[in-house]
């Protein structure tokens, strides 16, 4: 591998990033690959990324373009897109994200020969989890290109199944833990999203590959300062919010709806807090396989305080943020879900939201000790809504809280992460 002194040299570098998911998906494993890909270029590399066609989490394309294609290769920003064609599956349920996961790495290597060419001269290849087998993929093609391995874990499986106890668990979860311990030891350099994950990984599984710690992070110029009640009319008069809402004190969550992600959360408290006249609205926006049932759960509670919106354009995500008085962040309970903290963490923080975290570990550690928000434990539902109150009728404390958003954000710019990076594959690749 030709190695230069610095990941900023004059030579044109090529980058790798190996992910299922990528803009306009939403969620947040397309937004952390999109982060990825952009710290990769500002360090000086020429980004490639190896994806699927945008069908998350439904399974359908919406995009003519890409109809009747197999292959297709596109430009986004500074980035070239080569995308993979995946079966028309939802993703929903676990045997079906297998199939879809096992189907993209049928497909990367299928492809690869064509790959390979389109991406000539690759330095660095980056492979993404939880996509299993990802770091397998990864590595062979370091191999074959004979270039720099890191394997991120931005989530861990198969521990994630500790939210999904049924039939096979305990027997999926010794078979993952088996894999994972040898997917840690392929790359050159791991990469994970915070401190408890690396203490995590370090104590759990006993790597000695060196471990870096990177948050998935924000580019603020993607959150220009928005005024909360201009954004209201404007996605009001565009139809996006009802009318009800535009002076209303709204608790917002975007973002996946899963057993993981804990949503019910926020029906319980709207639940509670159903006809009072206390001028609380709740706004939920995004999919996912819970949505359903607490769909329903809404219906048959008549609950009016509580408006459930499909995932919203990707230009649209700053203006509904910045609509809100205040943000939530759930979180399932258990070791493994005190490593995470989740990109709408930074995209709430990018907007200067005050946060309700409902969480435990780094994320808890985070929010409390720069008095960003408050934070309490999954199924503490008086006291979500007591907080939810305090905060509405503590404006001035509000405001404490916004302000104080603006020093943490600078921990996490995509900028500030670039640099140490840029500073850990200096010393990689120094000969």
């Amino acid at each position: 591998m030709s190695r230069s002194n610095s990941p900023r040299s004059s030579i044109i570098r090529i980058a790798l990033l190996i992910s299922m998911y990528f803009p306009p998906e939403p969620g947040g494993g397309a937004m952390t690959a999109f982060n990825r890909a952009s710290i990769l270029h500002k360090i000086g590399y020429s980004v490639f990324v190896l994806c699927g066609f945008p069908s998350y989490p439904s399974g359908k394309l919406s995009e003519e373009k890409y109809k009747g294609k197999f292959f297709y290769v596109e430009k986004m920003n500074d980035f070239t897109l080569i995308r993979l064609r995946l079966l028309p599956l939802a993703s929903k349920g676990y045997l079906r994200r297998f199939i879809l996961f096992i189907n993209f790495n049928f497909l990367t290597l299928l492809w690869m020969p064509k790959i390979l060419r389109i991406s000539l001269n690759t330095q660095l290849v980056y492979a993404l989890a939880p996509i299993l087998f990802s770091s397998v993929i990864g590595f062979l093609y370091s191999k074959v290109t004979k270039s720099l391995f890191i394997y991120e874990v931005s989530a861990f499986w198969p521990e994630e199944l500790e939210a999904f106890k049924n039939r096979g668990y305990f027997i999926l979860l010794h078979l993952g833990k088996i894999f994972a311990k040898i997917s840690y030891i392929l790359p050159d350099m791991l990469v994970v999203i915070s401190h408890y994950a690396e203490k995590y990984v370090t104590e759990n599984y006993h790597t000695k590959r060196q471990i870096h710690v990177m948050p998935i992070g924000v580019d603020p110029s993607r959150y220009p300062p928005k005024n909360k009640e201009y954004t209201r009319k404007e996605l009001i008069k565009k139809n996006i919010l009802p009318e009800v809402l535009e002076n209303k004190f709204i608790v917002l969550y975007a973002g996946v709806i899963t057993k993981v992600t804990k949503v019910e959360n926020i029906f319980y408290a709207a639940d509670k807090l159903n006809n009072n006249q206390n001028n609380i609205a709740f706004l939920v926006i995004g999919e996912g396989e819970e949505k359903e049932r607490l769909e329903e759960f809404r219906k048959v509670k008549g609950l009016n305080n509580l408006f459930l919106l499909p995932f919203q354009a990707y230009i649209l995500v700053p203006y509904i943020i910045s609509a809100a008085d205040v943000c939530v962040v759930p979180l399932s309970t258990g070791q493994i879900y005190k490593t995470t903290i989740p990109t709408k963490f930074f995209d709430y923080l990018a907007c200067n939201k005050p946060q309700v975290g409902i969480c435990e570990g780094e994320l808890a550690d985070i929010i409390n000790t720069n008095k960003i928000g408050v934070t309490l434990k999954d199924g503490e539902i008086d006291k979500l809504v007591d907080t939810i109150i305090y905060l509405k009728d503590s404006p001035l404390l509000l405001k404490c809280m916004e302000k104080n958003t603006n020093g943490v954000l600078q921990m996490f710019t995509l900028d500030t992460l670039a640099s140490k990076l840029e500073e850990v594959l200096k010393r990689r690749l120094v000969p």
